[in-house]
């Protein structure tokens, strides 16, 4: 496990190891507009919640997105809720079962409205360039705050990158 590292400008980037984490999710892909972004995610992750509440399922760990592929042209997100890896069997409908991978992470806590979030995967990139990292698997990120409880500029969203290179 390593430790904390400034970014260029206030991120902390942090390298950690993490376990695998079950999750059900929808998939869903759109345009990369912010506000097409929040209204395909807020979709999808009303349909999980209805589904999980539905089945008597109780979320582990807040809401998450996870992303697979990097395109310029569209985003294709996957938007669900960690839950019991005994609960993954449940899946049914346009639900589907997942499971991020364990391994070597970097990760920050960007503070602040989910637009911004493009400006903080910037300063990440540039930290994982200047220290020879690499993508190496999914990134995720974990909404810890209820969007319509907290304050824009106060949510909180952890990223986790998994990675590959120097220790």
């Amino acid at each position: 496990m390593g430790g904390s590292r400034a970014g260029r400008g206030t991120m902390k980037f942090e390298m950690t190891e993490v376990s695998e984490r079950p999750y059900l999710y929808v998939e869903r892909t759109t345009g990369m507009d912010p506000e097409e972004i929040g209204a395909a995610m807020g979709a999808a992750f009303g349909e999980v919640a209805a589904f999980l509440q539905e089945h008597d399922i109780a979320p582990t760990c807040p809401p998450l997105s996870a992303y697979y592929d990097f395109d310029p042209e569209k985003l294709t997100f996957r938007a669900g809720f960690p839950v019991a890896e005994t609960d993954l069997e449940r899946a049914a409908g346009t639900i589907e079962a997942g499971t991020l991978p364990a391994g070597r992470v970097m990760t920050f806590t960007h503070v602040g409205p989910y637009a911004r979030l493009r400006d903080s995967y910037a300063e990440l990139m540039a930290h994982m360039a200047e220290n020879g990292l690499e993508f190496a698997g999914p990134a995720w990120e974990s909404y810890v705050d209820d969007p319509a409880k907290v304050p824009e500029d106060e949510l909180r969203t952890v990223v986790y990158v998994m990675v590959a290179g120097p220790e």
